[in-house]
């Protein structure tokens, strides 16, 4: 009986050894080693004047979406998640029909991606889990003429397909940033240097978060006024942000802010009367020191 025991364990070993399995690793004291933990996946979005260089397919997953504005204009990057069955032509198709007062289909889902840095080669970048589907990379960022990005061509399809492999988990965030309508609740209070921003949207509409680093002496009011008119010398740069995030949605944003003052600003339209969410009241001045 022992014999045949012996057979059988060699036999198992074997077809072990056959089937390619590793035996897991294990240090010197024979405790199991964990594996290295997996890096996100760097997906790199340039933008122009008035166009996208992206890839046409991601996997699923965590992922840190990097955007270069290689563009003089201001460019940001906004997922819209299109629902099972529509494609980037059918978005095409319906958003070439819309008028400016027109709601997007309800087959369109916000989705954050990151927000304007400085043009001339600027990057921001942000860490989200993506889905599986079919999306569109739009920029919805008027010019000084007041005419969206989109309208001049500036959309990109982005297909994401289920992931393979093992899968990367993103970092620990070190704030919470909660948005309402119409406010941002930081928690706690930004301070210089290197942190990772946990951003929720709780609102009933979609919302985004610009950040820009306001000039010496000047207020976030005239950054948003500047804005308007886009006349002169700006009152502050962008320093990324996220753009437009429906409710649920959770995104991470890594900053790296020097001391000043910074103005947060939300220019999505409302849905009730079509004003910019900073005429609701969704600009703030916060002091970094």
């Amino acid at each position: 009986m022992r014999t045949r025991l012996l057979a059988f364990a060699s036999v198992c070993a074997l077809a072990a050894c056959r089937s390619g399995d590793a035996p897991p690793k294990t240090d010197s004291t024979g405790a199991p080693v964990a594996a290295a933990p997996v890096a996100l996946p760097v997906i790199t979005i340039s933008a122009k004047d008035f166009s996208y260089d992206a890839p046409d397919t991601i996997q699923a997953g965590a992922v840190t979406l990097k955007l270069v504005n290689d563009g003089a204009d201001l460019h940001h990057v906004q997922l819209l998640k299109l629902s099972d069955g529509k494609t980037y032509a059918d978005f095409v198709a319906a958003f070439q029909a819309m008028k400016p007062t027109d709601a997007p289909p309800p087959w369109v889902h916000d989705i954050a991606g990151p927000n304007t840095p400085v043009p001339g080669g600027g990057i921001s970048e942000i860490m989200e889990t993506l889905e599986p589907g079919n999306y569109a990379i739009v920029c919805f960022i008027p010019g000084a003429d007041h005419v969206p990005h989109a309208m001049k061509g500036m959309m990109k399809s982005l297909t994401v397909v289920p992931a393979t492999g093992p899968a990367a988990m993103l970092p620990t965030a070190d704030i919470a940033v909660t948005m309402s309508d119409y406010a941002w609740t930081v928690t706690p209070e930004i301070t210089a240097g290197k942190h990772i921003l946990k951003i929720e949207n709780i609102a009933e509409q979609s919302h985004e978060m610009v950040i820009a680093q306001l000039a010496p002496g000047k207020t976030v009011a005239e950054l948003a006024a500047w804005v308007e008119n886009q006349n002169g010398p700006p009152p502050g740069k962008p320093m990324g942000g996220i753009s437009g995030m429906a409710k649920g949605g959770v995104v991470l944003l890594p900053v790296d802010l020097p001391p000043g003052e910074y103005g947060l600003l939300c220019f999505i339209p409302d849905a009730k009367d079509g004003k910019p969410h900073i005429a609701h009241g969704m600009l703030a001045q916060i002091s970094v020191k």
